[in-house]
């Protein structure tokens, strides 16, 4: 496998997690199983054979009828259930870095990650969309022009009400109406979002308020 560089720690750390919508089938040393999540410095696991912590794995998985193929550390693995004796297996959650791979699997992990980001946010302005509709907002929210305006600066979220839709480059608007555990979800997704998902985040925004181009 020709190799490139794997992120380094820092990046590692501040790498966006994904959370794919459909299965994806992949293989961690000797056992299968699916990807819970997955960032350009590692995935999540859950599979069926045990692995220990510090080991160097081969991880393989399929999207889209292309192939990725690397070599990770084991960062940490635990029992997630235990067999029941009736033929269901004892199944493990393992977090893994990438630390070798082709330039091709690469290419591909990034496709993957943007994949599964721009679904995550087509999802959430659907339902926003769909709540701006609905009768039940925040307390002492409108949905009459009112937006909310979110800045992050200072490694802080500074909130206000508005009724300028237009989005600040440092975060995002978005209709008063959205419930607050949402709200929360977004503020954290951005915060682990690069610039180039910090920046779609703000597309999906401007969709949503309805601002057009």
């Amino acid at each position: 496998m020709s190799a490139i560089e794997a992120l380094p720690p820092a990046d590692r750390r501040g790498a966006e997690r994904v959370h794919p919508a459909s299965a994806i089938r992949a293989t961690v040393g000797r056992g299968t199983g699916n990807v819970v999540d997955i960032s350009r410095g590692g995935m999540r696991t859950r599979h069926s054979v045990p692995v220990m912590r510090g080991a160097q794995v081969r991880v393989t998985f399929e999207w889209q009828k292309e192939r990725f193929d690397a070599t990770a550390e084991v960062l940490a693995s635990r029992v997630a259930t235990l067999g029941d004796g009736s033929g269901a297996p004892t199944t493990f959650e393992t977090r893994v870095r990438f630390t070798d791979m082709s330039q091709k699997s690469h290419e591909l992990l990034e496709r993957v990650v943007a994949a599964i980001r721009s679904g995550e946010l087509r999802k959430w302005v659907a339902n926003l969309h769909g709540w701006s509709d609905d009768s039940h907002h925040q307390e002492g929210g409108s949905d009459d022009g009112a937006f909310i305006r979110c800045r992050y600066t200072g490694l802080r979220w500074r909130t206000s009400w508005t009724h300028d839709p237009a989005q600040p480059e440092n975060g995002f608007v978005v209709p008063a109406t959205i419930r607050p555990k949402e709200l929360q979800q977004l503020c954290e997704t951005y915060q682990r979002a690069d610039d180039d998902g910090r920046y779609l985040i703000r597309l999906m925004a401007k969709e949503a308020v309805g601002v057009k181009e």
